[in-house]
């Protein structure tokens, strides 16, 4: 009913004024019967019940085509727009590399501020330009703290996923010809796919692990995997390529076959570097020998949390504006600073406790017994995407032998999408965090001792210009 009705109520129209009377009265129709009732009564009755219940789950519910986000209607402004508008004055062009098929692809990343070295490589057919991909042809993605491009050789277009503002994630498309103009065109098309149950309706990254046969192509039969930080080891990295330092099961590498019992199986294969494939294709094709195991637990730890605020973005705008229209409607005032109903409150505090946990990587799989060791360069690269506090300390230092970073908390708490979160949500957020770094009480099974939760005490405090004052302190 909200979703039909209120969005008709635009400022300045004759449904904003008559709303807005408390004598004013709405027509309401079903089949040929007609009941013309009061407008306030219509609407508390009516709409009341439909709208608490609309909004009492913390799954979206594709609330980013709701107001006020409404997605589709809205103009972006994101690093993706400002490389567009650097490309029309003539004050950067990205030049074609002509004798590789690698094309704007270098000039793109450069441009973007995206390290190479973030490579990682799929040969899944689970992407736009799927036809091109294969074990022979894989593509490979690349990413920084708000970009992910995509690239497959010979294939008509670069991919771009960007962080936006309003939008929270926008998808576009670049040509790779050189003959065509050095565009991003924004493509709402690619929501097909990524706002959908596997991102909670909202706009998102989806890592999927599948079994893929000998061309690359998902065995709907087999099942398949999405790939967070919490997923199992062993069942991540189906249909990708993992190289560097890593030892026990998982599913990359290969493709799936039949085992003895009828069951599909991944068989991987040890791959220091690209080099391990070359039957299949050349490793110099790419801007790197390498599908790092360290970038690809960095990419799902910062996909998972990527996709969390974005979500909890675009449902809590939807939330606060539900709030206000109503609040208006029944001359009601509540008694918080921000104005918001009570089930918005309880929904606020369960995304924020979702949050902190997320952060702090509550539910991470253990990486202990794999011995895995990630590539310097990327090491380096991943790191200086984050600040540093007086002591030097930095969140995203990778430390994949035991846990992805030295310190067990997602640098993406200094990401644009964090900053995105409505101030209302993200004081709940940091209410949390407070109660896990500075009591000593954190959520879920995750572990800090005094000495980790002191370092990221102070961290927070030097880099976070909005990091509230310290609480009480107990259980030290």
């Amino acid at each position: 009913v909200y979703r039909a009705m209120l969005p008709t109520i635009q400022p300045g129209t004759a449904a904003e004024t008559s709303a807005a009377q408390p004598h004013s009265y709405l027509r309401l129709s079903a089949r040929a019967a007609t009941i013309v009732v009061p407008m306030r009564f219509a609407l508390f009755t009516c709409l009341t019940p439909a709208l608490l219940l609309l909004a009492s789950s913390t799954v979206a519910q594709a609330f980013h085509q709701r107001r006020p986000n409404n997605y589709s209607r809205t103009t972006a402004d994101n690093a993706a727009t400002k490389l567009n508008k650097r490309l029309a004055k003539g004050e950067l062009q990205l030049d074609s590399e002509a004798k590789t098929s690698r094309g704007r692809l270098r000039a793109l990343l450069e441009a973007l501020e995206v390290p190479a070295s973030s490579q990682t490589l799929v040969f899944s057919k689970t992407s736009l330009q799927r036809h091109r991909v294969s074990p022979q042809n894989p593509r490979a993605l690349y990413f920084n703290e708000d970009v992910y491009v995509g690239w497959i050789p010979g294939a008509a277009s670069i991919e771009v996923i960007v962080g936006d503002p309003e939008l929270g994630l926008a998808f576009y498309s670049m040509p790779q010809d050189a003959n065509q103009p050095a565009r991003l065109t924004r493509d709402d098309g690619c929501l097909s796919c990524h706002a959908t149950s596997r991102t909670q309706d909202e706009p998102g990254l989806v890592l999927r692990s599948v079994f893929p046969d000998l061309a690359g192509d998902p065995i709907p039969s087999a099942g398949e995997t999405d790939m967070n930080f919490r997923s199992p080891i062993e069942a991540r990295w189906g249909g990708w390529l993992v190289t560097g330092q890593f030892e026990g099961a998982h599913r990359g590498n290969n493709t799936a076959t039949r085992n003895s019992e009828g069951n599909w199986v991944v068989t991987p294969k040890p791959a220091r570097d690209l080099h391990a494939f070359a039957k299949d294709f050349g490793a110099d094709r790419y801007l790197r020998p390498t599908s790092d195991i360290g970038a690809l637990l960095a990419l799902e730890q910062q996909a998972t949390v990527h996709n969390l605020l974005v979500r909890a973005t675009h449902q809590m705008r939807y939330l606060l504006d539900k709030d206000r229209v109503l609040n208006d409607l029944l001359g009601e005032t509540q008694s918080n600073e921000h104005g918001m109903r009570a089930s918005t409150q309880r929904i606020a505090d369960t995304l924020a406790k979702e949050i902190a946990a997320t952060l702090l990587l509550d539910g991470g799989a253990p990486l202990a017994q794999h011995r895995a060791a990630s590539n310097a360069e990327f090491a380096r690269d991943f790191a200086a995407m984050w600040p540093k506090d007086s002591d030097g300390v930095q969140l995203g230092e990778l430390d994949v032998s035991e846990r992805t970073f030295v310190l067990p908390m997602s640098p993406m708490i200094h990401s644009k999408a964090f900053q995105r979160l409505p101030t209302e949500l993200r004081s709940r957020v940091f209410a949390r965090l407070q109660v896990a770094i500075e009591r000593g009480v954190p959520p879920g099974d995750v572990q800090l001792d005094r000495a980790t939760r002191a370092i990221l005490a102070k961290h927070l405090r030097d880099t976070m210009t909005d990091w509230p004052p310290p609480r009480v302190r107990r259980n030290q």
